[in-house]
């Protein structure tokens, strides 16, 4: 099966419209555009933090103003641009190298996924110098920012036996006590029957199979 481009099966929606203006766009006004982009993906963050918040609107006021001034210049020139070609032309770099941020693909299949859309040599050019240079940063950036759930840290068990009970003398009936501890340090402790432990054992090993498999698909495959 041949391998699948890093902005997936469709070509986004985003992508496409930029296509045609990037075919006739000056290369010194793309490269402020990409410029933008650059610095909206390093500052970009998901923060409940007001500070951090206020600081991210003001980034993003700057680079609105600042597509407006682009698009007002390239529009003395070029009479014919239309209103909205530097959101457009925004829009569409931003989700070329978030895209390829989110799939880690490696430079070499950057280059040849972009080179399928026929993108000017020169724009590719660029695009590549700053995918090359911010790359891992912006890789480590997306990794660190990431909401995840608590996660499992320790895993603790044992089995106790009841030997008897007030209604019968003997029962030898096992029970498994298992304690769970997560990241954030929250403690879980809870009986399992023996029935229910070979039911979960057999979920996860189901699980881990089902996992393998898709891992094999070459869809799921991350280029490094």
């Amino acid at each position: 099966m041949d391998r699948i481009s890093f902005l997936g099966y469709n070509t986004p929606t985003e992508v496409k419209n930029v296509l045609p203006i990037l075919a006739k766009i000056e290369q010194s006004y793309c490269r402020q555009i990409v410029s933008l982009v650059v610095s909206y993906l390093k500052a970009k963050k998901i923060d409940s933090n007001q500070q951090e918040y206020q600081k991210f609107n003001q980034i993003t006021k700057e680079i609105h103003d600042k597509l407006s001034i682009a698009s007002q210049q390239q529009q003395t020139q070029q009479t014919q641009q239309q209103d909205d070609q530097s959101s457009i032309l925004f829009t569409g770099i931003y989700y070329i190298l978030k895209l390829a941020i989110k799939t880690k693909v490696s430079v070499e299949y950057f280059i040849t996924d972009l080179t399928e859309l026929k993108i000017p040599s020169t724009i590719l050019t660029d695009l590549q110098k700053v995918y090359t240079n911010i790359r891992k940063e912006l890789i480590d950036k997306v990794l660190s920012d990431k909401i995840l759930f608590p996660q499992l840290e320790t895993l603790k068990w044992r089995v106790d036996v009841i030997i008897s009970s007030s209604f019968t003398s003997r029962i030898l009936h096992p029970i498994i006590l298992m304690e769970t501890t997560d990241t954030k340090g929250n403690k879980r402790t809870f009986e399992v029957s023996v029935d229910m432990f070979h039911k979960l054992r057999y979920n996860v090993s189901k699980v881990l199979k089902d996992m393998e498999d898709l891992d094999q698909l070459p869809i799921l495959k991350i280029d490094k």
